[in-house]
């Protein structure tokens, strides 16, 4: 009785029958979602400093403006990043966040308190993530070899 199967259909079969392939399929969700968090904390904060410039037009300061706008920039390219290096982009970030936070103790900026608490969500959320970052960047690397 002959198959009703190709050939070249059960060649593809046993190529995505890989283990490690479907492992790495569900890493790339989770990175995507990784991705995803710092396009969301880049708008917050976008929103955040154009509402609160927008509130006190009488002390805009345009270089704090121009300084923010900058920062926010880096971590929206980050983010685009995070699609093909994510275990560099996402430590990447936790140095942004790091680095701007020491700015602004040096600078005596005043904490805000909502500010602080979504970039520990952020830097917790993106930590889970961090594995399956490492396993997809080193497997991929591994591809492209």
């Amino acid at each position: 009785m002959a198959s009703n199967k190709n050939p070249a259909e059960d060649s593809i079969v046993n190529f995505i029958d890989d283990d490690e392939y479907y492992r790495i399929r569900k890493y790339r969700s989770e990175i995507e979602n990784g991705a995803l968090a710092i396009y969301l904390f880049a708008s917050v904060s976008l929103l955040n400093y154009l509402f609160y410039f927008l509130l006190h037009t009488e002390t805009f300061d345009w270089l704090n403006l121009t300084i923010n706008l900058c920062i926010i920039a880096i971590y929206f390219f980050l983010g685009v990043y995070s699609n093909q290096k994510p275990f560099t982009a996402f430590v990447a970030v936790f140095c942004a966040i790091a680095f701007v936070f020491l700015l602004n103790i040096f600078l005596n900026v005043q904490p805000n308190f909502s500010g602080i608490i979504i970039k520990i969500i952020l830097i917790v959320y993106l930590s889970i993530r961090l594995e399956a970052a490492k396993a997809v960047q080193s497997y991929e690397s591994k591809l492209k070899k």
